[in-house]
């Protein structure tokens, strides 16, 4: 029999199972199955921090829906990766982080001390609250045979990340294992839904005189596109979405009202508010979405709720009428099998005040600033009319600029799709995320919006995009304040000490620096011409735009407020 290393093993694995190339942040302790990985074929792309390689394969894992593999190496490299694993996490994405470990002689020497080699850190202990299974093997036996089964750990049921935490002896073991058992994880099938619960929603859809669908990212993974149509069609009923459910439904139907929430559209939050049957389609429910007034959640009305994740069901934070386990795809598929043909008599004078509600697109219409300054709005209105009828990604970071690109520019299954950082909510997400998109999608347009404050949290990553040459558009939307903490704190304490004077680099000469083009806007009048010619433009560019300092998010859903009752301004 031949005689293999386990780093050997785990890579012919690896490369049986489809993976193409994994995402790395180089050092010692991973150095063995690097070099294995790329005896095997796999490319090894290498980013210039962990948290820009993690994010990386996070894009592409929520592009394709498919398992991607990181790899980090022990010590300030496990650190470094555990935002983006917690991003994997609270927002279901799969994800396998191999990461380096010191040597098993170390680790069983029963030595109680702080640190028993260099670069230790207790990675089990300090993943496992944000990921769905960590082992750390301190035999071959247990390294071989974990890797299949965290593979299949990591894409059945909800999806979520896992960690093969890989002492660095382990890697370098011989074995006569024998290559691995060629299982194809897959994930697993949800449970059927009981015949009476399909026929109590399908009832009370049809005889609901103010229907609201809403779509959340379970939707958008489970990718049943055409029939969410049918189903809203069929129903004659609103269609909203959460902020990471963005893209479920066309943005342009008449039908879509906006994503709902803390900063979601008025009309899509008051259609919630005043319906009398809500269907929820692969969405948490979390507080983002419904506010704090918990018993005003659809105070009139009843809650159908599809789910995946049974733990999320059995604590739901609102009242809900009926609880379905299972994926949003395959209930809507069951459910359009049994829908009437014939539905109630529908509200149509409530359908229109919401609809013109809507096209009125009031939000952040409000320049604090006056007329000189230029809008958040306006920008990306015009960014809006140059994505139509094209096809891409969009990624941001965290802050006043995510909720005005959900606000503010248009999403669809087969048009523009988003990705973002919605359950854990960190800052620098957007770049290295765009990085990944672009490499996995090298054909289509990458706008990566952000704030001044988000970009510097992973603006090395402009060194992978620049040596990549990828079509990734930055727009950088700067007013000089970290926006939505300094609203926050206005809002609260009247003044914003730590967020409404935050000062910048110079941007342009930063990204021409890593051989990016690039260019600034301060006055309306030069706004249109820059970004024609930065949509123009291919390959990697950048575009800052000085935005009115003083514009916020408007409006907006604060603690104790019910939906349909928004913070307006000041």
């Amino acid at each position: 029999m031949n005689h293999f290393s386990v780093s050997d093993v785990i890579a012919d694995y690896l490369l049986f199972q489809g993976i193409e190339s994994v995402y790395v942040y180089p050092g010692g302790t991973i150095a063995p199955l690097i070099n294995s990985l790329v005896s095997v074929g796999i490319r090894i792309e290498v980013f210039k921090h962990e948290q820009g390689a993690l994010y990386a394969a996070l894009a592409k894992a929520r592009l394709t829906g498919k398992i991607q593999i990181a790899m980090v190496t022990s010590g300030p490299g496990v650190t470094n990766a555990l935002t983006p694993l917690a991003d994997a996490y609270y927002d279901s994405t799969p994800l396998l982080l191999i990461t380096g470990q010191v040597g098993t002689g170390d680790l069983l020497s029963g030595r109680n001390v702080r640190q028993r080699g260099f670069q230790e850190v207790p990675t089990a202990t300090l993943v496992s609250a944000i990921c769905k299974r960590v082992v750390c093997p301190t035999t071959v036996d247990q390294a071989l045979r974990a890797l299949p089964e965290l593979l299949i750990t990591a894409v059945a049921g909800r999806p979520g990340p896992v960690v093969f935490d890989l002492p660095m002896d382990v890697q370098r073991a011989d074995c006569d294992f024998g290559p691995l058992p060629h299982l194809v994880p897959s994930a697993t099938g949800s449970n059927e839904v009981p015949c009476n619960l399909l026929e109590d929603v399908a009832r009370a859809l049809s005889q609901a005189r103010r229907p609201v669908i809403m779509f959340g990212q379970g939707a958008v993974a489970a990718g049943a596109f055409e029939l969410y149509e049918h189903l809203a069609v069929r129903s004659n009923a609103f269609v909203v979405c959460s902020l990471p459910g963005l893209g479920a439904f066309p943005g342009g139907s008449e039908r879509f009202l906006g994503y709902v929430g803390h900063t979601g559209h008025e009309a899509a939050n008051r259609v919630v508010h005043e319906t009398d049957f809500l269907l929820v389609l692969g969405a948490r429910l979390d507080v983002r979405q419904t506010g704090t007034m918990v018993s005003e959640f659809v105070p009139n009305g009843k809650i159908a709720w599809v789910n995946n994740d049974p733990a999320e069901l059995e604590f739901a934070r609102v009242r809900i009428d009926w609880s379905i386990q299972g994926d949003a795809g395959q209930f809507v598929e069951a459910l359009l099998n049994i829908m009437p043909e014939t539905i109630s008599e529908h509200d149509r004078q409530w359908q229109s005040i919401l609809m013109q509600q809507h096209q009125a697109d009031t939000e952040d219409s409000h320049s604090p600033s006056g007329g000189a300054a230029i809008s958040p709005k306006e920008v990306l209105g015009i960014v809006d009319r140059h994505m139509r009828d094209s096809q891409g990604v969009v990624t941001t970071g965290v802050g006043s600029h995510q909720q005005w690109a959900a606000r503010h520019l248009t999403y669809s299954p087969w048009g523009w799709s988003l990705l973002t950082s919605a359950g854990h909510g960190a800052m620098g997400y957007d770049l290295p995320t765009a990085v990944g998109a672009a490499m996995t999608y090298p054909d289509r347009t990458v706008l990566c919006v952000v704030g001044d404050g988000s970009f510097l949290m992973n603006i090395q990553e402009l060194a992978s995009l620049a040596e990549r040459q990828l079509n990734v558009k930055i727009l950088v939307l700067n007013n000089h304040r970290l926006g939505i903490v300094s609203q926050f704190q206005r809002i609260t304490w009247g003044v914003d000490p730590a967020s409404g004077d935050f000062a910048t680099p110079d941007f342009v000469t930063i990204a021409s620096g890593f051989g990016i083009a690039a260019s600034c806007v301060t006055a309306r009048e030069s706004l249109e011409e820059a970004i024609n010619s930065f949509w123009l433009t291919k390959g990697p560019v950048l575009l800052e735009v000085y935005i009115d300092h003083d514009s916020d998010v408007v409006p907006m859903l604060l603690g104790g407020q019910t939906m349909d009752k928004m913070w307006q301004g000041y």
